[in-house]
C-alpha cells in the first residue's frame, strides 16, 4: 500500500476506532459473500462484486495497518503463493499420470 494510503487508514482508525472498524470488516464481508450468492443467482451483476471485492480489500488494509503486520502479511501471503504454485504443479503432474 501507499504511504498515502496508509495515512487514510490511520485516520480513519483514529476517527472511528478500532472495534467499529472491525465491525466494518465484518460487515463488508457479509456484504461480500452475499453478492457472491446473489451473483449465482442472477440477482446482481459482476460490477456489484467488484465493488465489495473493493470494499473489503480496503478493509483488510485497514486491519493491517491496525496491527501492523503489512510486511508480515505479505510475506505470509507469498509463501502460500509458493505453496498453492507447488500444489498446482503437483495436481498436474497427478493428471498427466493418471
Amino acid at each position: 500500500m501507499t504511504k498515502e494510503e496508509r495515512d487514510l487508514y490511520e485516520k480513519v482508525l483514529s476517527k472511528w476506532g478500532v472495534l467499529d472498524q472491525t465491525f466494518m470488516l465484518i460487515e463488508e464481508t457479509s456484504e461480500l459473500l452475499n453478492a457472491i450468492c446473489k451473483l449465482r443467482r442472477n440477482r446482481v451483476n459482476i460490477d456489484d462484486v467488484v465493488t465489495e471485492i473493493a470494499d473489503v480489500k480496503i478493509m483488510l488494509e485497514q486491519m493491517e495497518v491496525m496491527f501492523d503486520v503489512e510486511s508480515d502479511v505479505e510475506e505470509e501471503k507469498q509463501r502460500k503463493l509458493n505453496r498453492l504454485k507447488a500444489r498446482l504443479e503437483q495436481k498436474n503432474y497427478e493428471t498427466v499420470q493418471s
